[in-house]
């Protein structure tokens, strides 16, 4: 590769460089979302959490009453981001889409959720309270 087409190239990729963090500081690109995701089942009874992207495996997660599983991401700028989650306990099986960006990035950055047994309820920062609940998902 001569040298002026090296430094086009490093002159490009440079370039580029500046204006991806002049839109990320602009307020361009989404804001980070911060999902927190706690226990609130019953004393006593564990909840094994294992949540996903299309892109992204969190892994599993047992979480004892009260205790939360949280993880960070920057939804992407088509607005299609979503995290889905598989709950067990005591025999119970569940599944819910914890952040769906279309849904969630209007009410949140830092979205608080509580799974109970009916399904989870989101943090409702209008209320104060865990107001926003949704029932399980259906089907596999």
């Amino acid at each position: 590769m001569n040298p002026s087409t090296r430094n086009l190239l490093l002159f490009s990729w440079l370039l580029s460089l500046a204006l991806l963090f002049i839109a990320s500081e602009a307020g361009l690109l989404p804001s980070k979302a911060d999902i927190i995701v706690c226990n609130d089942l019953n004393a006593g009874v564990d909840l094994t959490i294992h949540c996903k992207s299309k892109d992204s495996d969190l892994g599993v997660q047992r979480l004892a009453y009260v205790e939360d599983f949280e993880f960070k991401f920057r939804p992407n700028i088509w607005g299609t981001t979503q995290y889905y989650c598989s709950m067990q306990w005591n025999g119970a099986s569940h599944w819910f889409d914890i952040y769906v960006q279309n849904r969630d990035s209007p009410l949140c950055n830092r979205c608080l959720w509580k799974v109970r047994p009916k399904g989870p309820c989101m943090f409702n920062y209008k209320t104060s309270d865990y107001d926003i609940c949704y029932p399980w998902n259906i089907g596999a």
